[in-house]
C-alpha cells in the first residue's frame, strides 16, 4: 500500500474470511490467502493476510483480532416484522405453550399483572388448541382481549370483544375473512380468519403511538445485532411503522437497513396507489427504502384459507379463500408493475401460488418484459424483481415459472421441519401427498430461480426465532431444533429438497440483497461494498449440519461501525 494514501478505520485480524461462493452459492470454503479485513469509510478497503493488511494500520486505526472467527456478509432477514414483534415481546406473548390450559394459565396471569389496562392484546398460540370465546370469558370478562395466532392469520377473542365489534350470529363475513361459527347455534365462536375479520375487533382496539412503536423497534434492533442482521425486510408496513423507522433513523438508532412492503388492500383498489407514491416519495432515505406492495392473495393452510387447486382433505369441495377477486388481482399488479413498484406477494397454497405468477405474466404481457429476461424488447425498463413469500405447496408445472418471469422465492426456512402441530393440522387439512411435498426448495433452485430467506417473525412457527443461523441449519437439515420441549424428528422433512449450506448462506446475504436491489452496495465481502460483516465463534463450514446454530456472532459491524462484539479490540 502507498502510505500516502490513508490508513483504515478497522481492521479485522486472525480471521478466516469465507471464499467468494458464499457470493455465488457455490463451494464456501474460507480463502485460504485471506484471513483479514480492512474498513474505511465505512466501505471494505481490502482483503488479504494478516502480513499484507498490516500496510493499512495506523495510528488510529481499531484493530479487532477476531480469533480465528469466521468473517461473512452480515445475515439479511428477507420477510420479517419488526415493530409488530417487539410489541408482542411486551404484550401477552403464548409462544412455546403447547397446551390450552398453560395459555390460559399464562393469560389469566397477564391480565391480573396489568389490571390498568383496558385491553389485552397478544398471540403465539399454536392452530390445533381448538380455542373458543368461552375459554377466555372464564378468565377475563370484563375487557376485550384480542390474541393472534402463531402464524398471525387468525385471532382468538372473548365475547366483550366480539360486543365490542358489534358482532353477532347475523354479522356477514366480511370479504377474504371468516368468523368461525358455531354449527348449531351460529354464534361466533372467538374465532377470526384473515385479516379483514380480524380488523372488525382490532380497529376497535385504542392503536400504539408513535412512541410505542419507535420503542419496539429499539428493542428488535439491539437483539438483531447480536443476531448478525444488517438488514430487514419490513414485510407488512402502515405510515405508522414507517415514521417509527423514520424516527429512529433521524435519531441515529437504525443501525441496518430497511426495504419496507407498503400494504395493498382488496376493498381499495387502484385508487390507493396515488397513496403508496406518495408514501414511496415521502419516506425514502438512506437506510429506507418503501419500493415494495404487498399483496395477500390467500391465507395459510392450518386456517384452511391458503387456496389451492384441489380441495382440502377433511373439507369435501373447499379449496380456501383468494382474498382478491382475481380480475381485480390482474388489475392492481399491472398497474403496480406499471408504476415500478416491486410486489411482494403472499401465497401459500398451490392455487395461491399460481395466481400470482399469473398476475405478473400478465403485467409483463402489458407493460413489457423487464430488460433482464430473455424476450425483452430493446429499451424496456429494469426490473421490478416481484418476489412470492412462502409458497408452501408449488405446483411442478408452476417451478420453472419462477426463473422465466424473474420471480424471487422468498422463503421462510423455519417451517422446513416437521413441527408439533404438523400430523394434527397440516396432514389432516392436506393429505398424506401434499402435506409431504411442501416447501420444494431444491426444485426451485434446479429450475434456476433466485432463492431469499426471512423468519417471518413474529409468525415464524413453533421457534419463534429470528436468528438467522437457526433459520440457516433448518433449511440444511428439515429437521426441528428444540428436543428439550419434545420429541423431534431425526429424518428430515421432505429430505429430497435439502439444500446445501452454501444455497442457504447465499439465501440469507447475496440473495437477500438482490431481492431489494443493493447487490452492487452489499450483500458479499467484496472490496468496495459496505463493510456490513458479521464474525461467528466458529467455523459453520467444517461443523456437522445439526450444529450450525451453536455458533454464536462475536461482532457485528454495518457500514463499518461496530454494533455488536464480544471481542477486544486494539488501538
Amino acid at each position: 500500500m502507498n502510505h500516502r494514501q490513508p490508513y483504515a478505520d478497522s481492521v479485522l485480524l486472525a480471521g478466516r474470511v469465507a471464499g467468494p461462493g458464499v457470493a455465488k452459492g457455490g463451494p464456501v470454503a474460507p480463502d485460504a490467502c485471506s484471513n483479514a479485513v480492512a474498513v474505511r469509510q465505512g466501505r471494505i478497503a481490502a482483503i488479504d493476510t494478516a502480513r499484507e493488511i498490516r500496510a493499512w494500520i495506523g495510528p488510529n486505526t481499531e484493530v479487532v483480532d477476531v480469533a480465528g472467527g469466521l468473517i461473512l456478509p452480515g445475515f439479511r432477514d428477507a420477510h420479517i416484522h419488526p415493530i409488530l414483534g417487539g410489541m408482542n415481546l411486551v404484550e401477552c406473548n403464548l409462544t412455546g405453550l403447547v397446551e390450552r390450559d398453560a395459555c390460559l394459565a399464562h393469560i389469566a396471569s397477564y391480565a391480573r399483572a396489568n389490571q390498568d389496562q383496558n385491553f389485552i392484546r397478544g398471540g403465539g398460540w399454536l392452530p390445533d388448541l381448538a380455542p373458543l370465546r368461552e375459554h377466555l370469558d372464564a378468565i377475563v370478562p370484563d375487557r376485550p382481549v384480542l390474541l393472534k395466532s402463531i402464524d398471525g392469520h387468525n385471532a382468538w377473542v372473548n365475547t366483550r370483544a366480539l360486543e365490542l365489534a358489534g358482532i353477532t350470529r347475523d354479522t356477514p363475513n366480511p370479504p377474504g375473512g371468516i368468523i368461525e361459527r358455531d354449527a348449531h347455534s351460529g354464534d361466533a365462536t372467538g374465532i377470526l380468519r384473515e385479516w379483514t375479520a380480524m380488523d372488525l375487533v382490532e380497529s376497535r382496539l385504542p392503536a400504539p403511538t408513535l412512541r410505542d412503536r419507535v420503542m419496539a423497534g429499539w428493542a428488535f434492533l439491539q437483539r438483531a445485532a447480536d443476531m448478525g442482521i444488517v438488514s430487514v425486510h419490513e414485510a407488512m408496513a402502515h405510515e405508522e411503522e414507517l415514521l417509527a423507522y423514520q424516527a429512529l433513523e433521524r435519531d441515529g438508532d437504525l443501525h441496518m437497513r430497511v426495504q419496507a412492503s407498503l400494504l395493498c388492500e382488496p376493498e381499495k383498489g387502484l385508487a390507493q396507489i396515488d397513496h403508496l407514491l406518495h408514501l414511496r416519495e415521502s419516506f425514502q432515505s438512506a437506510l429506507l427504502t418503501p419500493r415494495t406492495a404487498k399483496i395477500f392473495v390467500d391465507g395459510v393452510i392450518e386456517g384452511r384459507t391458503a387456496l389451492l387447486l384441489e380441495p382440502y382433505a377433511d373439507m369435501p369441495g373447499y379449496r380456501g379463500e383468494c382474498l382478491w377477486p382475481v380480475d381485480e388481482l390482474q388489475r392492481i399488479v399491472t398497474a403496480l408493475d406499471a408504476h415500478g413498484f416491486q410486489i411482494h406477494f403472499h401465497a401459500v397454497g398451490d392455487q395461491g401460488v399460481r395466481l400470482a405468477l399469473d398476475a405478473v405474466e400478465q403485467a409483463q404481457r402489458e407493460n413489457g418484459r423487464p430488460k433482464t429476461l430473455p424476450g425483452a424488447r430493446p429499451g424496456t425498463r429494469p426490473g421490478t424483481r416481484h418476489m412470492i413469500a412462502h409458497a408452501d405447496l408449488i405446483h411442478p408445472r408452476d417451478i420453472p415459472r419462477f426463473q422465466a418471469l424473474g420471480v424471487i422465492a422468498n422463503l421462510q426456512p423455519i417451517w422446513f421441519c416437521e413441527e408439533k402441530h404438523f400430523a394434527r393440522t397440516t396432514l389432516v387439512s392436506l393429505g398424506e401427498q401434499r402435506a409431504w411435498s411442501l416447501y420444494p426448495v431444491m426444485d426451485l433452485l434446479n429450475s434456476g430461480a433466485v432463492l431469499t430467506c426471512g423468519t417471518d417473525w413474529p409468525f415464524s412457527g413453533e421457534l419463534n426465532t429470528f436468528n438467522p443461523l437457526e433459520s440457516i441449519q433448518i433449511g440444511v437439515t428439515r429437521r426441528g431444533l428444540i428436543p428439550d420441549q419434545g420429541p423431534v424428528p431425526a429424518q428430515s422433512y421432505n429430505p429430497a429438497q435439502c439444500v446445501s449450506l452454501a444455497a442457504m448462506l447465499h439465501a440469507h446475504t447475496l440473495g437477500g440483497a438482490y431481492a431489494d436491489f443493493q447487490e452492487t452496495v452489499t450483500g458479499s465481502i467484496t472490496v468496495g461494498k459496505s463493510a456490513d460483516l458479521i464474525v461467528l465463534d466458529r467455523d459453520i463450514l467444517k461443523v456437522p449440519a445439526d450444529e450450525i446454530s451453536q455458533a454464536r456472532v462475536t461482532l457485528t459491524m454495518f457500514q463499518g461501525k461496530i454494533i455488536h462484539h464480544m471481542l477486544i479490540a486494539d488501538s
